[in-house]
């Protein structure tokens, strides 16, 4: 990794703007789609720090074992991060659960990140689970720290499919570095977390509807419902809608209740859920999502989008917060839309996906009955 103090990051007159990228997830074959979005974005946006925040790989994508095992995630990575490598924007990111399902591991994919060079992520703490847990810090320009991005690893996923939840020890060593910025500096320093999977606690932003178009379904524990946003937490407009229930952790470990404690972190941003894009607020906490913007992947169709978040030295809590989406981009244009139209009608989950399935093996058993019926009616005749 290239870092030294010229890439401190800093406010620029009063200001400081991060874009997050959510859910690339592509492989060697990567989607020229999505490398012209992310260019046209930078374009627009002029962001001063870019976060990938989980899912950059489709981990379990057949042509990553094709071959060289470590050559075709770094040609993955290389392809998406070519328009940030040349906007000269320095960039961090975090891992998630499909990256994890990669034929590279993570430390030889944090290898690939770091040939970059304006890659600013790092592993904090190898003693502890996940990796690339670590935070960034923005300066005035008095070198006083007034923004702790924190970036937590949300894992992988479990065997019956569930996501597993933050550990114990990633929640604990968060709590070391909040008090450790304290002590250093005097006082807690104002954080903002990127993480892949939502807290279960973005659960209460959204309210049980009525089923119509436009709305999420419920799967597993929540089959049979329907959800929207809740007007009472979150801010609705234009730019906000919600397309998929959450797909959080079944098991909380209290993560939200440890970042929520001191006051420190005011904000939450998550992937995961690639059709989903809103903000809200509970219990004094902004949450919010960042819809996916891999062609590559399911995702919310022209909504495709990243989030772009201004903070401004003198109040860095009050933030502004947007999305830019496909329309907003005049020069960019869906190349492969075959593959464009697939993914955008393809099931979000596996639990989506059965309804399909059903209906599929009741139809060819239903041929099969009428072929087997038919052949017997013949013979009788």
């Amino acid at each position: 990794m290239i870092f030294d103090d010229n890439m401190k990051l800093k406010f620029n007159n009063g200001k400081f703007r991060i874009m997050q990228i959510a859910d690339t997830q592509d492989t060697s074959m990567t989607s020229a789609d999505t490398v012209n979005f992310i260019k046209y974005a930078l374009l627009k946006a002029k962001p001063d720090l870019v976060v990938f925040s989980g899912d950059q790989l489709k981990g379990y994508g057949v042509t990553f074992y094709l071959g060289d095992k470590y050559e075709n995630p770094q040609i993955a990575i290389d392809n998406l991060l070519k328009p940030v490598d040349e906007a000269g924007v320095p960039f961090t990111f975090v891992f998630g659960n499909h990256d994890d399902q990669c034929s590279a591991d993570k430390r030889q994919q944090l290898e690939i990140y770091q040939n970059h060079q304006n890659c600013l992520a790092f592993n904090a703490d190898d003693s502890i689970e996940g990796y690339v847990n670590h935070n960034l810090l923005v300066y005035d320009d008095n070198g006083t720290p007034k923004l702790n991005v924190l970036l937590i690893d949300s894992l992988s996923m479990k065997f019956n499919g569930k996501c597993s939840p933050v550990s114990e020890s990633q929640i604990e060593w968060y709590k070391t570095l909040r008090d450790g910025l304290k002590e250093k500096y005097g006082d807690y320093i104002p954080t903002i977390l990127f993480q892949h999977i939502p807290v279960p606690e973005i659960w209460n932003l959204l309210t049980e509807v009525p089923k119509k178009k436009g709305v999420a379904t419920g799967y597993r524990e929540h089959a049979g419902k329907f959800y929207d946003l809740n007007p009472r937490y979150c801010e609705i407009n234009d730019r906000s809608f919600v397309w998929e229930t959450p797909a959080t952790p079944k098991v909380n470990t209290g993560e939200f209740d440890a970042l929520n404690e001191k006051g420190d972190v005011f904000a939450m941003f998550f992937g995961h859920d690639h059709n989903n894009s809103f903000v809200g607020e509970y219990k004094g906490m902004k949450m919010g999502y960042t819809q996916g913007c891999g062609f590559n992947v399911y995702g919310p169709a022209e909504r495709r989008g990243v989030r772009i978040f201004d903070f401004y030295e003198d109040d860095v809590n009050n933030f502004e917060t947007t999305t830019i989406e496909t329309k907003d981009l005049p020069d960019f244009k869906v190349k492969n839309k075959i593959r464009y139209n697939a993914y955008t009608y393809a099931p979000n989950s596996f639990d989506a996906a059965m309804p399909l399935i059903k209906k599929a093996t009741a139809g060819v058993a239903v041929i099969a009955g009428l072929a087997v019926t038919r052949k017997i009616f013949k013979k009788k005749k």
